[in-house]
């Protein structure tokens, strides 16, 4: 069950290779996420961040 999404920064750039999450938070829609990808790349502008799915798992 999809339970939210994670905003994630990419060391080798838009192949999202061994992306990694910037904090511990879910936002619950991607539009919350990324909003903070824009005010996170008005900071740092040549970051590489993208939006991933988090899941739980069903039991």
């Amino acid at each position: 069950m999809l339970i939210g999404f994670i905003l994630l920064v990419s060391a080798c750039g838009y192949d999202h290779c061994e992306a990694l999450p910037v904090s511990e938070r879910i936002y619950p829609t991607k539009a919350e996420c990324e909003k903070m990808i824009d005010a996170i790349q008005r900071l740092r502008p040549k970051a590489v961040l993208f939006c991933g799915d988090v899941y739980r798992p069903e039991n």
